[in-house]
């Protein structure tokens, strides 16, 4: 019996036929009761008692129809973790218009036996799903999507989930204390900060309307629902509102430096509401626009310091509102005087431009300000399938300390000879399963960007074509770069253009090929990466930057673009030096069936 669904009327009735049912009083299930526009998920080990309860419960009296997911290889960790991938993939497919679970999000996520196994039997669940009217869109839409991967409802791991209760209880100390705090979370690309940041608002936002004596009816046994340390935090954050704050919820913004993965997530919390607004998503600039309690910066490296601007103006007027002084301040500063507590989520190994403020000047910034820092770290790799091993096997080729080939498990590394196969083959998986774009070092001018923002279609583009414009030529090959920052990922257009570090920093890409630059060569004779800054066309970031730190910037970029992919990168180097170099460390394109 495999992902058998049963109907059932949400009713009486509908309980005598449950308890009736084979596995109906003792087998793990998962089920879904809805409405037209309503839907309850849930799981169980009992489902004709767990129906029971709920036919008492006054908030589901409107449900009309429960159906019941019986599968004979199913187990209990199986139900739990099905349980929260529902309610995600529900959340983001917007076929009814209100998940009604109190506990989205909460719940921890677990290793357990035969994991991978049961995920890919996922994805038939789903498909009987979409059969029944209960879905609409396919799982690999809706994994493209960005209210899938910035989803407030992502069931946490253990290491993001006690990360998520001490920050929240470093918040309700500093406001207890009456004091300033601070929360820093250290994070490599991959960790899942993003996901942490946005999946603690959405906890401190909608704690005060958690009914904690309910929650526990939410899963057969407590421990397995929301773990005890997490129900605490959640009741300290509501009993502080509700006590301290008279019910008025924290003023909460969540500060992007980068526009691109900021108007993205401003979409994000337009569409998925449950008190998150659009307006909680802001630049750093923004922060002196309201009086806010509680202040998360993500990307935090990528704050900047008066240097390298596209302009002045802005910078030092929000200095002057802060009565800083423009030339011996930074972004980082005006935050930690904006807020009385703030959450920082860095990673020193991606600060890419000379206008992003070093580490020192980070920890400085931090020692003046940052009175009662309480410091967190987040190291399983969450985004790349071939997780911690294929970014350390990066960092150690990139700095020249690897010395050997390592074969990567469950990734799809390749090195090409011919750029414009790489080009094809990540716009192939682009049709296939989406978000797969081409990335490439800044070593060519952008001699056909738009003096405004195209529209998200095509049209723009074959105009450039059209008239024989393009940016990189590679040997007889041209491309066009990225024809906006904002948001390029998503668009129509990025399927033939090629991005760069600044349009792709924070996403997560199904693949990404990687296009090394003319700036970057290796040297054999001294076995290092050299850069030449005369082929190196981001005049914002080379101008008054010295040749040591701009060379660590671009081999940051380059590190960083090469961990955006999770399921493969694909690579080439425009110089044959470099080219030998990454032969040493990547497999051949040549010496695979590609598409296979």
């Amino acid at each position: 019996m495999k992902n058998e669904i049963k109907t059932f009327s949400f009713d009486e009735n509908g309980l005598k036929l449950v308890k009736q049912t084979q596995k109906g009083k003792n087998w793990p299930v998962v089920y879904l009761i809805h409405n037209d526009d309503q839907l309850y998920i849930g799981e169980t080990t009992s489902v004709a008692t767990r129906m029971g309860q709920h036919l008492k419960n006054p908030e589901k009296q409107s449900l009309a129809v429960m159906e019941i997911v019986f599968d004979g290889e199913y187990n209990k960790s199986v139900v739990l973790d099905y349980e929260q991938r529902l309610i995600k993939c529900c959340s983001a497919d917007k076929n009814f218009k209100e998940i009604l679970n109190r506990n989205k999000g909460q719940q921890a996520a677990h290793e357990y036996y035969k994991r991978d196994y049961y995920r890919k039997q996922f994805s038939s669940l789903w498909k009987e799903l979409q059969k029944h009217g209960l879905a609409k869109n396919s799982l690999e839409i809706i994994e493209n999507d960005n209210i899938f991967k910035f989803s407030p409802y992502n069931a946490l791991t253990g290491e993001q989930n006690e990360v998520s209760v001490s920050i929240m209880n470093d918040i309700i100390d500093t406001f207890e204390n009456k004091t300033t705090g601070v929360s820093l979370v250290n994070g490599c690309a991959g960790t899942g900060k993003t996901v942490l940041a946005i999946s603690i608002i959405n906890s401190l936002v909608n704690a005060i309307n958690v009914d904690f004596d309910s929650l526990q009816d939410d899963h057969d046994d407590y421990d397995e629902g929301i773990e005890e340390n997490k129900r605490a935090a959640l009741k300290r954050v509501k009993e502080y509102i509700q006590k301290e704050r008279n019910g008025k919820p924290f003023t909460i913004g969540l500060v992007f430096p980068m526009p691109g993965i900021r108007e993205t997530v401003s979409k994000v919390f337009k569409e998925c509401g449950n008190g998150l607004v659009k307006e909680m998503v802001i630049g750093p600039s923004d922060v002196v626009k309201k009086n806010y309690d509680i202040l998360f910066v993500d990307e935090s490296h990528r704050l900047s310091k008066r240097k390298n601007l596209t302009g002045f103006g802005p910078f030092d007027k929000t200095c002057e509102k802060l009565g800083l002084d423009p030339n011996k301040t930074n972004q980082l500063e005006w935050i930690l005087k904006s807020a009385k507590h703030v959450v920082l989520f860095y990673d020193a190994y991606q600060s890419v431009k000379s206008s992003d403020i070093t580490n020192i000047e980070y920890n400085q910034s931090l020692e003046k300000y940052g009175n009662n820092i309480k410091k967190h770290e987040l190291v399983t790799q969450m985004r790349c399938e071939g997780g911690d091993t294929y970014i350390n096997y990066v960092k150690a080729f990139m700095n020249c300390k690897c010395k050997s080939f390592e074969h990567v498990d469950n990734y799809d590394f390749l090195l090409f000879d011919d750029v414009n196969l790489l080009v094809e083959q990540v716009r192939k998986k682009d049709d296939e399963i989406g978000l797969s774009k081409t990335v490439a070092g800044f070593a060519w001018k952008w001699k056909t960007k738009p003096a405004k923002k195209p529209k998200d279609n095509m049209d723009y583009y074959i105009k450039l074509t059209n008239k024989g414009e393009y940016d990189i030529q590679i040997e007889n090959y041209k491309y066009i770069w990225n024809l906006c920052n904002e948001d390029w990922i998503t668009r129509q257009d990025s399927h033939c253009t090629i991005g760069c570090i600044h349009t792709t920093q924070g996403y997560d890409m199904n693949y990404v090929g990687v296009i090394f630059g003319k700036e970057i060569d290796y040297d054999p004779q001294t076995n290092s990466i050299k850069i030449n800054l005369d082929e190196y066309m981001d005049i914002k970031v080379k101008a008054n930057t010295e040749p040591e730190v701009l060379k660590q910037l671009i081999l940051n970029t380059y590190t960083t673009i090469l961990t955006r992919g999770i399921k493969g990168c694909y690579v080439y180097a425009y110089n044959e030096n470099m080219r030998t170099y990454l032969k040493r460390f990547i497999a051949n394109a040549n010496d695979v069936t590609l598409g296979a």
